[in-house]
């Protein structure tokens, strides 16, 4: 399988060389158990800058599928190793330009590549170090709920706010960095 170009920190785009994604077919990858910041936000672009260092366009990659192979989106749900030998899913998130995200049933790396966000965290590197509301999420005290909609659940797979019609309620907990400004409301600049 080769690597035609890098979407984003978590998307690349591939041609298919018959094993997993069919011959010659150019395919959409989202790299499994990892999630990186939406374009526009804190270390995004870092992200993207890095998956294609370690995944340059025209290079081959080997791939390994889990339990699931497609997401909503029809794209592959895929680890992926460069030529090097490098475990990419792995690497971003030790390296801190992704998190760690467990999407069910596709588990077969968590333990590795959750364990590589320990570390990332720990030495505070990458989004660790350069997106402050990384390491210290702050919700300003909300008196009372407002008449939103419940954010996606954790386990649905990269959402971002253009895949919802409009603000959503995240409160403390945003799993899927809806909202930027802290205040508890996600896409509220929809």
């Amino acid at each position: 399988m080769v690597v035609l170009r890098v979407i984003d920190g978590d998307t690349i785009e591939v041609r298919g060389d018959g094993r997993i994604v069919p011959k010659d077919t150019v395919a959409r990858v989202r790299l499994l158990e990892i999630d990186t910041r939406e374009r526009g936000a804190c270390f995004a672009d870092a992200a993207t800058a890095r998956t294609t260092e370690l995944l340059p366009p025209g290079r081959s990659v080997r791939i390994q599928r889990d339990a699931e192979l497609f997401d909503r989106y029809d794209r592959y749900l895929l680890y992926v190793w460069n030529e090097q030998g490098t475990f990419v899913n792995e690497s971003l998130v030790r390296s801190g330009h992704a998190e760690a995200v467990l999407f069910p049933p596709n588990d077969k790396y968590w333990l590795v590549i959750s364990r590589a966000e320990d570390t990332a965290r720990q030495a505070v590197v990458g989004l660790w170090a350069a997106c402050p509301e990384t390491t210290e999420p702050s919700i300003p005290d909300t008196p009372t709920r407002p008449g939103l909609p419940d954010r996606p659940p954790a386990g649905v797979p990269d959402v971002d706010c253009s895949d919802l019609t409009g603000p959503v309620w995240v409160g403390p907990e945003d799993p899927h960095r809806l909202d930027r400004d802290g205040d508890g409301i996600g896409c509220d600049t929809n």
